[in-house]
């Protein structure tokens, strides 16, 4: 696979998105990978801090509605 940017061999896939990344155009940006409620009612989330990002995708902050799946 190669970088989405400049062509050259990827060193990783976007954790967002999966384009190719090569190490020159890898970005960093916070993942949440599971939300929990702990004993007090209080949600939680496991985050890696430092996920690859491709700096061309645009994670949504807020959830997205799927009606379509009911």
């Amino acid at each position: 696979m190669n970088c989405w940017h400049c062509e050259r061999p990827a060193h990783g896939t976007c954790r967002f998105c999966g384009r190719g990344v090569c190490r020159e155009h890898a970005q960093a940006l916070p993942h949440i990978e599971e939300l929990y409620r702990n004993d007090q009612g209080t949600f939680k989330a496991l985050v890696v801090a430092d996920a690859l990002w491709c700096g061309v995708c645009k994670p949504k902050e807020d959830p997205v509605e799927l009606p379509q799946l009911r």
